[in-house]
């Protein structure tokens, strides 16, 4: 049949016709039928400011007689769309079994595929399938509400109710999980009702329910997840028969590691205690795990459930004391007092502290600084740069590698072109993705090009990418003069090695000469200076002015780069050429709303800069025919200009509160591993930095940070107060009880200095501010240890606070 013929009509239509021709004759038509629908459903300007597929209807027919022809196991059937449930059971049905399950595997997580699966399943017409896909189906299923409440809905699907009790046995995952599922509907469209009113009816057995959610509970859970547990066995109003029944179980989840399940535990118990049935014995025998877990509340319901039973049945004291001493062990100052007291024990004198000094350094002015530190590994031989790239395609993140590796390139370039065939079809497939990311298309073009391959050389661009697509250019066309390759780790040159390779090169590039420009050192000038004086060609003048030499007359893109590279801190290069270099740049950070009513970091520099960071490209603007996606550069930018750290940490730190979420890019790794690597005082935004890393919900960053901040006090390279002041920008929005346990932990080695970061912080916070006690128990145990006393301001600040609250309380300590 011509393909004209076949592909006319509805979905529907265009299958009868498929199924209608024999087997043979379908398979001929696999290679017509993919060409047609990868024509039609390409996504292309309709109109102006206008996308979608081609034509999206012979796309929807062409992709329906595929389902009819491409063997079960083609991996391109998951990305075909599907019409309807009827049709995809009709070409189930005009499968075999064994293909008929493959299809079914890999299309359960459709959304109209899986209503059609389980009603062949139902049938017998299908092998059974318990995926987590197709568990995930019936919360697609239930989210499709159809106007009826979801327990009506259950009773009248065939077998749901049997089904039932296998899917609550599921933890699930993202949407697909009773609580995820339950958070954001109606009440009389959630699960949990649902059940509820199933077991008041008898249809649902309630018995069997309330031990399922023990069941759950002492699985582990996720903590969201466990919770829904809890709630629904509260929500079913256990009997005191059942409670008391239940109560061996109650007390082996006491144990849990979900601080949640513990004081449900708890609770559970007292309820217990309360109506007189509780075995004591049980009680006490886990009552120590809640006394010593995490959370106030719940280990002083313990306590106060232990005192009860202790003194009832007084025997039982040993087996009390248990619970007492366990909780000796707490977080909580308060919760430690209480032990203490019904123990009547002196508590152990606090470690002692030894006495040290924390200075609040600051970056030594540029012409000091050491920032030589770590040389790169140039690989040197064919094989090692083989390897490299390999690495790189692999993790193209890896910005010293890819400098190391450019400058490898261009010593073993004539003996690369075998030993990159491996890499080959690895590179083809990134640079033939449509929205490949900019690093990794560069690299793979580059790995394409050296073995031989005809590719597109990188366009031209402005911004810090302009030196990149330059040099790999310059590498696949043979004429590289690498001048600027770096030298150390972060993207520096030693000035030195530059002005060697100046004198062999004097006609450089001028591209390269600005790259090498924005990337000196200021470690080695002086020598380098001397040794420029032979130094000729047209750029001889503009690198002697860079290296400390004297004035110079042009205002030419490779002078302003060399007035950035003479006085880094200047916010005008131009002003530099003229001698007014002007004063040095400062920082300011201020937390508020920006738009869309979100809250913002925002971490700024007076006086503002005149051109924009990781300048001058300030030369020829370039027009890209095709903007491209750059995706994750931000490691690639950090050592591109170095003298731009400060701005790429400001705005590493703006966009770490702005998305502070597990996903996204890993930003943080662009700004943080320098402070492990090559530890060096950090200016302001360096310190606004780690702060707030320190207050994020991100456990990635915040563990960067704090490992970034004990490195630096180790080093005597961070301010305690610079610290504290830079969270106090944060006011309101910082979560005391988040930022707390991090501290401490830095505190485990550097008392003296977290003491005095909290000294410089209180003050800026309000004393109503909720979780407040977790910082001010933090201090007090602190100047327990001997860490040192608070300032007059503190004390002031202290003053505010009245009452019983647990704030009250620690304030109440901290300031005697």
């Amino acid at each position: 049949m011509h393909l004209d013929a076949l592909l006319t009509g509805q979905p529907s239509d265009v299958l009868t016709r498929t199924l209608e021709l024999p087997r043979a004759e379908r398979k001929a038509l696999i290679t017509e039928l993919l060409a047609a629908f990868k024509d039609s459903s390409e996504f292309v300007e309709i109109e102006p400011n206008t996308y979608g597929a081609r034509n999206p209807l012979k796309g929807q027919q062409a992709a329906t007689a595929l389902w009819a022809v491409l063997p079960a196991g083609d991996p391109l059937l998951r990305r075909l769309w599907i019409a309807s449930p009827t049709i995809l059971e009709r070409v189930l049905q005009d499968r075999s079994l064994a293909e008929r399950k493959t299809i079914a595997l890999r299309m359960i997580g459709h959304q109209t595929a899986w209503e059609a699966i389980r009603r062949m399943i139902l049938d017998g017409d299908l092998e059974p399938i318990r995926t987590p896909d197709y568990h995930a189906g019936w919360f697609r299923w239930a989210g499709r509400f159809g106007g009826k409440p979801l327990a009506e809905r259950l009773r009248t699907e065939p077998e749901a109710l049997t089904e039932l009790w296998e899917l609550l046995e599921i933890e699930g995952n993202g949407d697909a999980s009773f609580a995820a599922f339950d958070k954001y509907v109606r009440d009389e469209d959630k699960w949990s009702t649902a059940l509820l009113q199933l077991t008041a009816t008898g249809e649902v057995d309630r018995t069997r329910l309330l031990d399922l959610t023990l069941d759950i509970l002492a699985r582990d859970f996720a903590a969201f997840r466990a919770q829904w547990f809890a709630a629904l066995h509260e929500a079913l109003t256990p009997t005191p028969d059942e409670r008391a029944a239940a109560q061996t179980r109650y007390a082996r989840l006491c144990g849990s590691s979900l601080p949640r399940t513990v004081s449900f535990a708890v609770k559970a118990l007292s309820l217990v205690d309360k109506q007189g049935d509780l075995d004591d014995e049980i009680a006490l025998q886990h009552l120590p795990a809640a006394a010593a877990g995490r959370g106030a509340a719940t280990a002083k319901l313990a306590l106060k459930l232990t005192t009860r039973i202790t003194d009832r049945r007084p025997e039982l004291t040993d087996l009390a004391n248990e619970v007492f001493e366990a909780a000796l062990t707490h977080e909580a100052s308060d919760v430690r007092a209480l032990a203490t007291a019904r123990l009547g024990i002196t508590p152990d004198a606090p470690t002692t502290v030894d006495v040290a000094d924390y200075p609040e350094p600051v970056p030594p002015p540029w012409e000091q600084r050491k920032t030589l530190t770590i040389p790169l590994d140039i690989p040197d031989t064919s094989a090692a740069v083989a390897e490299a790239l390999s690495s790189l395609l692999a993790d193209p993140d890896q910005a010293d590698l890819l400098l190391a590796t450019l400058d490898g390139v261009h010593r073993v370039a004539e003996d690369l072109k075998d030993a990159l065939k491996p890499l080959v079809k690895r590179a083809t497939k990134i640079a033939g993705e449509k929205h490949a990311a900019a690093v990794p298309k560069l690299i793979a073009t580059l790995v394409l090009g050296l073995s031989g391959r005809d590719v597109a050389h990188p366009p031209r661009v402005d911004g810090w990418r302009r030196p990149l697509h330059h040099r790999v250019t310059a590498l696949l066309e043979g004429t590289a003069c690498p001048v600027s390759a770096a030298t150390h780790r972060g993207g520096w040159l030693d000035p030195v090695v530059f002005v060697t390779r100046m004198l062999e090169h004097p006609e450089a590039p001028e591209d390269d000469v600005v790259d090498a420009l924005l990337r000196l050192a200021p470690d080695t000038r002086p020598e380098a200076l001397a040794l420029a004086t032979t130094l000729t060609g047209p750029h001889a003048e503009t690198i002697r002015y860079a290296l400390g030499g004297p004035a110079i007359g042009d205002t030419g893109w490779t002078a302003l780069a060399a007035a950035r590279a003479r006085h880094p801190e200047s916010s005008d290069p131009a002003a530099t050429l003229r001698g007014n270099p002007g004063p040095p740049i400062t920082w300011t950070a201020k937390v508020g709303p920006a738009d869309y009513g979100i809250t913002s970091l925002d971490v700024e520099q007076t006086p503002e800069p005149v051109v924009a960071p990781k300048t001058p490209w300030l030369g020829i603007r370039f027009d890209e025919p095709d903007r491209q996606w750059l995706g994750f550069t931000e490691c690639h930018e950090a050592v591109s200009s170095p003298y731009d750290r400060d701005h790429l940490e400001a705005a590493v730190a703006g966009n770490l509160f702005y998305n502070d979420y597990e996903v996204g890019y890993p930003v943080e790794k662009a700004t943080l591993p320098p402070f492990l690597d090559s530890p060096s005082i950090p200016g302001y935004p360096g310190t606004m930095l780690i702060a707030t890393t320190l207050v994020l919900k991100r456990p990635t960053s915040a563990q960067l940070g704090t490992d970034a901040a004990l490195t630096l006090l180790d080093r005597r390279m961070l301010g305690p107060r610079a610290l504290g002041e830079a969270l106090g920008v944060f006011g309101p929005q910082l979560v005391p009880t988040r930022l707390a346990p991090r501290l401490s932990v830095i505190a485990n080695e550097h008392p003296i200095a977290i003491l005095s970061t909290l000294d410089a912080l209180l003050p800026k916070l309000e004393p109503a501010q909720r979780g407040l006690f977790a910082l001010l128990e933090l201090a007090a145990d602190l100047v327990d240890r001997g860490a040192g006393t608070i300032s007059a301001e503190t004390k002031d600040w202290l003053a505010g606070f009245k009452g019983s609250s647990k704030a009250a309380k620690a304030a109440s300590r901290l300031s005697r």
